[in-house]
């Protein structure tokens, strides 16, 4: 990875590095609340509807964010050698341009969304989930208030937001949706997050598919649905999940003759799948960024011999967002600026791939001679193939 250290070039990487500051400082704030359901109560929404979307979302990032943006700014400011590498912030603004800037972060990434999305959308409108449960798994039903935050899916790398992660929205009525809960803790449910980031598989769906993971079983049947899908074959290794589904929500599918489920272990299973078998494959069975990312660079490996059979894998962008692209910045940073910093903490086996992909750069043969190059090698369409030839590297020498 050799990167040409010009006036330009040193201007670009200070300004990617104030981006991804401010994206992980505000996207921590916005993840944060999310978590901890943030709700506003007593909204008029029919009012709102009235100012318009933009009106609404401004103010009800204001209710319910700037005390949180307050004791953030409060914090990069004056624990500032305990706060590294977010207080790095500090470095380019003052502290008030610094909460205005985290509030125009945090209000371009939050949506509005209609409650008919959901009411719309085939799946609702065709499938009820009962409350019923096999053994720790608990099939029911749980919802999002009018005005509760929730996390979205951040569908793209753009120039301009090199380094988004955390998309927000709410609904302007109550929505109400099914999940899976394993030991009394959410494992799957169909939100909007899961809706949007399956938006693309579903649309690539033809001929015969197959899907490694069940779930509630969304992708079985938006891809069911589509005329031009011949078969879907589920691959799912919980026999109390394979269960609850074929009794309650399987015989709601208009097209529950085009699904087949089979119960194994979706790593071994693929080493038994024919290149050609299916045309498109889909790849589902983790349950988010944190435990995904290990599945996620086991099995994306098994797939690279496949050459007829299309795969796509669920959130691959997000471990891109998450775990890889900030370790591209933080190179950068040592070749162009000659800083070395650290990176936010995470898990320990992310830290680990995260070490491994910064020792891979070094042998990747790319030459940054521009600034346009410079965005151009950071955009998904060159990074998620280096990302898949990364995980085959990884895997292989996992396995010595």
């Amino acid at each position: 990875m050799n990167i040409t250290k010009n006036a330009a070039m040193k201007k670009a990487v200070t300004e990617l590095w104030k981006h991804y500051l401010l994206s992980i400082a505000s996207g921590d704030i916005m993840l944060g609340e999310v978590a901890d359901q943030l709700y506003i109560s007593d909204l008029d929404f029919s009012c709102l509807k009235r100012l318009g979307k933009k009106r609404a979302i401004m103010d009800l990032v204001t209710t319910g964010f700037s005390g949180t943006i307050d004791d953030a700014v409060d914090n990069l400011y004056y624990e500032y050698d305990d706060m590294k590498p977010y207080s790095y912030l500090m470095d380019f603004m003052s502290p008030e341009d610094a909460w205005d800037a985290m509030f125009r972060y945090i209000a371009a990434h939050t949506e509005y969304y209609d409650a008919s999305l959901i009411t719309k959308n085939p799946y609702y409108t065709h499938v009820k989930a009962p409350t019923a449960q096999k053994g720790n798994i608990k099939l029911t039903t749980t919802d999002y208030l009018a005005g509760e935050f929730f996390q979205t899916y951040h569908k793209k790398y753009t120039r301009t937001d090199p380094f988004g992660y955390a998309n927000i929205g709410f609904f302007d009525g109550k929505v109400k949706f099914p999940v899976l809960l394993e030991n009394g803790k959410v494992w799957m449910s169909v939100v909007i997050s899961e809706i949007e980031s399956m938006e693309k598989p579903i649309e690539l769906a033809h001929g015969k598919v197959i899907t490694y993971g069940l779930g509630l079983g969304y992708y079985a049947f938006m891809a069911a649905e589509k005329p031009e899908v011949e078969s879907v074959t589920v691959v799912e290794m919980n026999p109390k999940v394979i269960s609850l589904f074929e009794k309650h929500l399987l015989p709601q599918f208009p097209h529950k003759e085009k699904i087949h489920i089979v119960e194994a272990d979706a790593l071994e299973f693929i080493d038994q799948q024919e290149d050609g078998e299916y045309q498109v494959a889909f790849s589902d069975f983790w349950g988010g960024v944190t435990d995904g990312l290990e599945l996620y660079l086991k099995f994306m490996p098994k797939t690279a011999r496949f050459q007829k059979t299309r795969h796509e894998y669920w959130i691959e962008t997000c471990f891109l967002e998450y775990y890889f692209r900030p370790v591209i910045m933080k190179v950068l940073l040592k070749k162009v600026l000659g800083k070395d910093i650290k990176l936010p903490k995470v898990g320990e086996e992310e830290t680990k791939a995260s070490k491994a992909f910064e020792a891979f750069l070094e042998t990747w043969n790319v030459s940054i001679d521009s600034v346009e190059k410079l965005y151009y090698v950071l955009g998904n369409k060159t990074l998620i193939p280096l990302m898949r030839r990364f995980a085959c590297a990884y895997q292989k020498k996992e396995e010595k």
